[in-house]
C-alpha cells in the first residue's frame, strides 16, 4: 500500500511539474510578442541538419552508480519564427542514450544498456541579438519512441552473467514510449545570404519510467543527460539583395 501511495504521489508531483514549464512557456511566448509587437516584421522560416553527441544517464530509486554513457545524434529540424524574437521549432532526431553501471562485487565488467530512439521535440524558439549574431533558447516538450535496444557487458562478452545481481539486466524495457521535457541554450551565426550556423547545448529529462516499479523495486528510472549540436540551418525564404 505505501509503494502504491509513493507511485501516485510521484506522479502527480511530475504532472505538477509539467504544468509548470508549461505556464513558464506560455509566460515567455506572450512576454516576448508583447514586447516586439509593434515592430514591423517579416515572418523567418528555416529548416535544418544537424549532429552531434548525447550524455546520458537513468535516474534509479533505490540508487545504481554509473558512468556517463555517450551516443550519437542526428536529425533535422524545421523552425518558424512568426514573432519577432519569438517562434517554433520542431524537430525530428535519431539519438542513442542509455546508462552504464559501475562495477559491483563479485565483477570486472560492467553493464551497459544502450537505447535507440526517434526523438520528437516540440519547442518554443527565442531569440535575443543581431541579424548576424543571436543566443536562442528552445524550451518544451518531447515524445521519443524506443526503436531498438541492446545490453551487455563491457568488456564484451558472451552475454549477461549467468547469476544476475540485478534483477532487471537481461530484460527489455517496459516503456517504449517516453515523454521528456527539453530546454536548452544556444548561438547562431547568420550569413548575409546563405543561412545560419548554430551550436545548441540542451538538457533532457525524462517524465516516463524504463521499469515498471511493481516487478523491479525502482522508482524512478528516468533517463536525463545532455545533447551538444551543431546544426546548419537553411532559410526558406531569404531575404533579398
Amino acid at each position: 500500500m505505501k509503494n502504491k501511495k509513493k507511485y501516485h504521489l510521484a506522479n502527480s508531483l511530475k504532472f505538477n511539474v509539467l504544468k509548470i514549464c508549461f505556464g513558464l512557456l506560455l509566460f515567455l511566448q506572450f512576454s516576448l510578442s508583447a514586447f516586439a509587437q509593434n515592430e514591423p516584421f517579416k515572418k523567418e522560416f528555416y529548416f535544418g541538419v544537424k549532429g552531434g553527441m548525447v550524455f546520458s544517464r537513468v535516474k534509479f530509486k533505490p540508487n545504481v552508480e554509473q558512468n556517463m554513457f555517450t551516443g550519437n545524434s542526428a536529425g533535422l529540424l524545421f523552425r518558424m519564427i512568426s514573432e519577432p524574437h519569438v517562434g517554433i521549432q520542431v524537430e525530428v532526431n535519431y539519438l542513442q542514450k542509455g546508462w552504464e553501471e559501475k562495477p559491483i562485487a563479485g565483477l570486472t565488467q560492467t553493464y551497459v544498456h544502450k537505447l535507440n530512439y526517434i526523438d520528437i521535440p516540440i519547442m518554443t524558439h527565442a531569440n535575443l541579438g543581431t541579424k548576424a549574431y543571436r543566443f536562442t533558447l528552445n524550451l518544451g516538450p518531447t515524445v521519443a519512441f524506443l526503436i531498438s535496444d541492446s545490453q551487455g557487458m563491457n568488456p564484451s562478452s558472451p552475454g549477461i552473467p549467468s547469476v544476475v545481481p540485478i534483477p532487471y539486466w537481461g530484460k527489455p524495457i517496459d516503456s517504449r514510449v517516453d515523454f521528456l521535457f527539453t530546454g536548452g541554450i544556444g548561438s547562431e551565426f547568420h550569413f548575409k545570404h546563405a543561412g545560419a550556423l548554430s551550436l545548441d547545448a540542451r538538457v533532457f529529462y525524462s517524465l516516463t519510467n524504463l521499469y515498471d516499479y511493481k516487478n523491479y523495486g525502482y522508482d524512478p528510472s528516468q533517463t536525463n543527460g545532455l545533447q551538444v549540436t551543431l546544426a546548419y540551418l537553411f532559410r526558406l525564404n531569404p531575404v533579398k539583395k
